[in-house]
């Protein structure tokens, strides 16, 4: 076995192993990036929906993102209509952000090793001091760090075998076709919903330009057993009942995955080793989104694990700095998105149609900050302040 040393190995190059990459490179430590894949944002498995203020202001180029002026949501017997003349809402190109990523991780001095599967921790003395990996000639290598980041995603690989597995049980698995559909309106977004549709979920049509559209379905398990395949075909066959326009519509690519919805994991800390992303339980359990949110994490753990190793400290009781940060700036929306997703994953046809009509008391402004699991902002006390009445109703049919 080959064996080789670095202040920081990362396993996972996506958004959260990228960024982490990134700020513990800038920070100057020595960081090398673990990814399984022969190229970095392949395969696809996430849909990209996201929001413009959050691109920005995480530094995303606007051409990597395509801007949404209408949002439709559709219950089996009413619907709510969104409209945004200054977009709010996009749908990310996800291979070119994550490209984006890996190269400014590259610029701060990261490297990036491609299809090098980690495998399991070192431990030495219950600490974790690297990774035992396979790169893409299966010759095994064991590789030395002083710290450990696990972005691995929902399989929380290292992270698991150590004291501080996460253990999800509950997930989001979805099935998508991207599709070259020339007729599809670029500038509305659709999220369905109804049994028949998506049992214990909801199916999504998202533009990103260029005559491409996702067009998915995604439910929790196991909440339900269903497979999200099986109703993607129906939903495509029958989209004209949306009065949406698939005709001549072909698939360049389909997609599937799972997103943990199982709220964020009671520790993603341990001695030698910290979580971000998904390995964590970080993304919103409402509509299982993911990337921002790993963004977000990966930048903390990044900074976090920088400073671990300017003071030569390691353990889980310094890392927890990460686990208290990321509670304060956003433990309670996303407990808050996690308590709703649960509810709702047992709605039948009748309660999403009421669901629907509550929605309908939102503004554009207020729909897009519940999508984006921003509870605790000024427009739900505005919200409860117009609509005591009906709010009050409302809330007791979300939480019976």
């Amino acid at each position: 076995m080959k064996t080789t040393e670095w202040d920081i190995v990362i396993a996972g190059g996506g958004p959260a192993g990228l960024e982490a990459a990134a700020a513990a490179a800038q920070a100057g430590c020595s960081v090398l990036v673990l990814e399984q894949s022969s190229q970095i944002g392949m395969p696809t498995r996430t849909s990209g929906g996201s929001f413009i203020s959050e691109m920005q202001a995480l530094g995303i180029p606007e051409h990597l993102y395509h801007p949404v002026r209408s949002c439709r949501f559709i219950a089996p017997e009413q619907s709510a209509v969104f409209k945004y003349p200054v977009p709010q809402l996009c749908v990310m190109d996800v291979r070119g952000v994550f490209q984006f990523l890996a190269q400014r991780a590259a610029n701060a001095g990261a490297h990036i090793a491609l299809a090098t599967t980690a495998l399991s921790p070192i431990l030495e003395n219950g600490v974790v001091r690297g990774v035992r990996a396979k790169d893409r000639t299966s010759r095994e290598r064991l590789i030395h760090s002083r710290l450990v980041i696990d972005a691995t995603g929902y399989r929380a690989l290292l992270l698991k075998q150590t004291a501080a597995n996460p253990r999800f049980s509950r997930f989001g698995v979805g099935a998508e076709y991207d599709l070259f559909a020339p007729r599809y309106n670029q500038d509305e977004a659709l999220l369905i919903v109804g049994n028949q549709i998506a049992p214990a979920g909801y199916a999504w049509m998202l533009p990103w330009g260029n005559a491409r559209v996702r067009v998915g379905v995604g439910v929790i398990h196991p909440d339900s057993d269903a497979n999200p395949d099986r109703y993607l075909e129906a939903l495509i066959q029958n989209a004209s009942r949306w009065d949406v326009e698939l005709k001549g519509a072909q698939p360049i690519e389909h997609h599937s995955g799972l997103i943990p919805s199982s709220g964020l994991a009671q520790s993603f800390v341990s001695d030698g080793i910290l979580a971000a992303g998904d390995a964590a339980g970080q993304a919103s359990a409402l509509v299982g989104e993911g990337i921002r949110w790993a963004m977000k994490a990966g930048q903390m753990a990044g900074g976090t694990a920088a400073r671990a190793i300017r003071c030569g400290d390691v353990s889980a009781s310094f890392l927890r700095q990460y686990e208290a940060q990321w509670r304060s700036a956003y433990g309670r929306d996303l407990a808050i998105a996690y308590e709703i997703n649960k509810r709702i994953a047992a709605w039948g046809d009748t309660e999403w149609n009421r669901g629907a009509e509550l929605l309908r008391l939102l503004t554009a402004e207020q729909f897009a900050h519940a999508l984006a699991s921003n509870f605790i902002a000024r427009w739900t006390a505005a919200l409860l302040f117009s609509h005591p009445v009906a709010i009050g109703k409302s809330l007791r049919h979300l939480m019976s």
